[in-house]
């Protein structure tokens, strides 16, 4: 399950970065940034998850 949150946050947020690099044209930068936002929002999903 929480392998799941981290790859899942990675996906969506780096395809929301991906429509917005499409949209913008800014050379792969949003692609990075939504695939670290992701990553952190899985991380912080996990750990309330398990911490509670």
């Amino acid at each position: 399950m929480a392998i799941g949150y981290l790859i899942t946050g990675i996906a969506v947020w780096g395809l929301i970065g991906w429509l917005v690099d499409r949209w913008l044209d800014l050379g792969g930068v949003p692609i990075g940034i939504g695939a670290m936002v992701g990553a952190a929002g899985g991380v912080y999903l996990i750990a309330r998850r398990l911490g509670a």
